[in-house]
């Protein structure tokens, strides 16, 4: 793995592991599951772009981030203790069934609430988004 210093140290490290089950409270005060699916090395050469946040990004030395690829719940509960339970049993509604994102963006606001192993029906949406972003079609969030 090439470790460079254009990434910022955080997009190196995420708190985090794959099937972690995580608690976020949305602006109105209701609780969303999310779920770690896929946490991905991705190397950036010098003179390599990687489309991040909207703009390609243009690397100026060698280096790596992780790429964390989650699934998000809807803003359904009203307590920690219905979420966790939602969590653990697989009754939460999943609104968005893959997104890519820097490892700062899908850590801020989470708290780990489970953890339950990822099945490979739940990564439909990454393997799209993998063959895409290989490609040089997509990036991340």
């Amino acid at each position: 793995m090439i470790a460079g210093n254009f990434f910022p140290s955080d997009y190196k490290t995420f708190p985090f592991k794959q099937g972690d089950l995580l608690l976020s409270q949305g602006e109105d005060g209701k609780l969303s599951v999310s779920k770690v699916l896929t946490i991905d090395a991705i190397e950036v050469g010098r003179g390599e772009a990687i489309y991040m946040g909207g703009k390609d990004i243009v690397a100026t030395e060698d280096d790596y981030l992780l790429i964390i690829g989650c699934a998000y719940g809807e803003y359904e509960f009203d307590t920690a203790e219905e979420a966790q339970a939602a969590a653990l049993d697989g009754s939460w509604t999943v609104r968005i069934g893959h997104a890519p994102n820097r490892s700062p963006g899908a850590a801020a606001g989470q708290s780990l609430i489970g953890h339950e192993p990822v099945h490979e029906s739940e990564l439909e949406g990454y393997h799209l988004w993998k063959e895409a972003f290989d490609a040089g079609e997509a990036g991340v969030f």
